[in-house]
C-alpha cells in the first residue's frame, strides 16, 4: 500500500511541477521518500540495474550505455537529467514504474553521486557498477580523494553480487580490487595520448595508496592516470580486460582508436572529441559487455553517440557552433584546455565560474588548472569570463598571461547577454562553465537556438 502511495504522490508532485515549467527531477522523490524510505528496494527488485559513479564522466558514460542498450533493442530508463542523489534516483524509478510500483522496463541506467552511493547501495540491488575514476573534486563537499574512494568502496561492499568495472589506469580506483570480493572487469588506455606527456605538477595520487612510496610511471595519459607502478610493494596497473591499444586520431569531434575487448581487437571511432571521452568509451564497453551486450553492438553505440547535455553539447548558430563543455574540478578543466588546444580553427572562449553549493563554495581549485599553452594559440581570438565569480576567473586567466587580448567580463550572470555575444562572433564559441552556471545558462541557449530541456 505504501509503494502505491509513494507512486501516487510522486506523480502528482511531478505533474504540478511540469505544469509550472519546472524539471521535477528531485522534489517528487523527496516527497516519496517521506512516505517510504526504502521504496527503492521495491521498485528496483525486478530491474537489471547499472550504476555509474566516479568523479568525472558519469553523465556521458550513462548516455553511451543508453545508446548501447538502445542499439541492442533493450527496454530501459535513465535518470537523464543528471539528478544523481537518492531523491532524483527515486523520482526516476517511480516515474518509470507502474502506479503500483511494478517494473515497466527491463534495465535501469543510474547515474549516482559518489557520496549518495552509500545510501543508494543499501536499497538497490545493482547488477553492474561502473566506476569511472577518482579525482580531487569540490573540497567542501567531497574532502580529499581518499574520502571519495572510501565512499565508493563502502557502497560497493553493499553489492557483493555486482560486477564492478574499474579504471585500471587510476591507482586510486583500481585499489578497490584488492579489498572487495566482487567480480572485477578492468578498462584502460595502454598508450599515452601525447608521447611527450609528463607527470602533472599537482597529482591527486603521487604516492602508493598501500605503502606511501612514490609511484613510477611508464607513461601518463592525463592527471594521475597511466602506467603506474610501486617499486616498494609491487602494486601496479594491470593489463586491462578492455583496452585502447593505440590512438590513430584524436580530433575535435571524434577519436579513432584500436581497442581490445577481452582480447578481440577492433578499429573504433568514438563519436565525440577529447581524450577523457576515450576513457568514457572504453569504460562503457566494459560495462555493456558485463550486461551481455555483444561487441558489434557496443561498437555501434560508441560510433553513434552524440553527447550529453552540457558535455560537448553543440548548438547551431548560423554557420557556426556554440559548444558547452562542463567542468567541475582541476583535472576535467585541464583536459578541456588540452582539448581546445587541438582545435585549429578560430574560436572564442567563454569561461563561467559559479560558487553555489552544487559547484563547491571553495574556488581555489581554479589555480590548479593547467592552462599552459592555450593562450599562446593565435586562433583563440577573444576571451570572456562570466558567472558569479567572474572576476576571480578573470584574475586567474590574467595571471596565466593572455598576450595582447582583453579579458572581457559578463557581469551579473547575464546569460541573455552571453548568448547575444556568442551569437555575434561569426566563429565557433566554446563555453566552459561550472555546474550551476551551465544549468542556468543552458535553458537560455536552448530557447534562443533550439534544444531540448535538460530533463528530456
Amino acid at each position: 500500500m505504501k509503494v502505491f502511495l509513494c507512486c501516487l504522490v510522486c506523480r502528482f508532485v511531478h505533474f504540478v511541477l511540469q505544469k509550472l515549467g519546472r524539471g521535477a527531477t528531485t522534489l517528487p522523490g523527496r516527497v516519496a521518500l517521506k512516505v517510504k524510505r526504502n521504496v527503492l528496494t521495491d521498485l528496483s527488485k525486478d530491474v537489471k540495474v547499472i550504476i555509474v559513479t566516479g568523479t568525472n564522466g558519469k553523465t556521458t558514460s550513462c548516455r553511451i550505455i543508453e545508446e548501447g542498450l538502445k542499439a541492442a533493442g533493450k527496454t530501459y530508463f535513465i535518470n537523464k537529467s543528471g539528478a544523481n542523489l537518492i531523491t532524483g534516483i527515486t523520482s526516476s524509478f517511480i516515474m518509470n514504474s507502474t502506479i503500483m510500483g511494478k517494473r515497466k522496463y527491463e534495465y535501469a541506467i543510474v547515474e549516482c553521486d559518489e557520496n549518495a552511493f552509500r545510501e543508494v547501495s543499501r536499497y538497490i540491488r545493482a547488477d553492474v557498477v561502473l566506476v569511472t575514476n577518482v579525482f580531487r573534486d569540490q573540497l567542501d563537499r567531497y574532502g580529499e580523494v581518499t574520502h571519495t574512494l572510501n565512499a565508493i568502496k563502502e557502497s560497493v561492499k553493499n553489492l557483493p553480487n555486482a560486477v564492478i568495472c574499474l579504471d585500471a589506469d587510476c591507482s586510486l580506483t583500481y585499489s578497490m580490487s584488492k579489498e572487495i570480493p566482487n567480480k572485477i572487469v578492468t578498462f584502460g588506455v595502454n598508450v599515452p595520448f601525447d608521447s611527450n606527456a609528463k607527470a602533472p605538477e599537482i597529482s591527486d595520487a603521487k604516492y602508493c595508496i598501500f605503502c606511501k612510496n612514490e609511484y613510477d610511471y611508464t607513461y601518463h595519459t592525463y592527471g594521475h592516470l597511466g602506467g603506474f607502478k610501486c617499486r616498494n610493494c609491487g602494486y601496479s596497473r594491470p593489463n586491462p580486460d578492455f583496452a585502447v591499444t593505440s590512438v590513430a586520431e584524436l580530433k575535435q569531434n571524434h577519436s579513432v582508436v584500436v581497442a581490445s575487448f577481452n582480447g578481440s581487437e577492433y578499429i573504433v571511432k568514438v563519436n565525440i572529441g577529447g581524450a577523457y571521452n576515450v576513457y568514457n568509451a572504453i569504460g562503457c564497453a566494459s560495462a555493456l559487455s558485463s550486461f551481455g551486450i555483444d561487441d558489434k553492438t557496443i561498437i555501434k553505440a560508441l560510433e553513434g553517440f552524440n553527447g550529453a547535455f552540457g558535455r560537448m553539447e553543440q548548438f547551431d548558430c548560423g554557420d557556426n557552433k556554440i559548444n558547452i563543455i562542463l567542468v567541475k574540478n582541476p583535472a576535467g578543466f585541464s583536459q578541456t584546455m588540452n582539448f581546445l588546444k587541438s582545435i585549429d580553427d578560430d574560436f572564442t572562449m567563454i569561461l563561467s565560474l559559479n560558487d553555489n553549493a552544487a559547484d563547491g563554495r571553495d574556488i581555489s581549485w581554479i589555480w590548479d588548472v593547467d592552462f599552459a599553452g592555450i593562450f599562446d594559440r593565435e586562433n583563440v581570438k577573444e576571451i570572456y569570463v562570466s558567472g558569479k565569480r567572474c572576476y576571480d576567473m578573470a584574475i586567474r586567466v590574467k595571471y596565466e598571461g593572455v598576450g595582447s587580448r582583453e579579458i572581457k567580463v559578463i557581469e551579473n550572470e547575464d546569460y541573455d547577454r552571453l548568448v547575444d555575444i556568442a551569437s555575434q562572433q561569426g566563429r565557433d564559441v566554446y563555453i566552459v562553465p561550472t555546474y550551476t552556471s551551465m544549468m542556468t545558462m543552458r535553458p537560455t541557449i536552448a530557447k534562443r537556438l533550439g534544444g531540448k530541456d535538460f530533463w528530456e
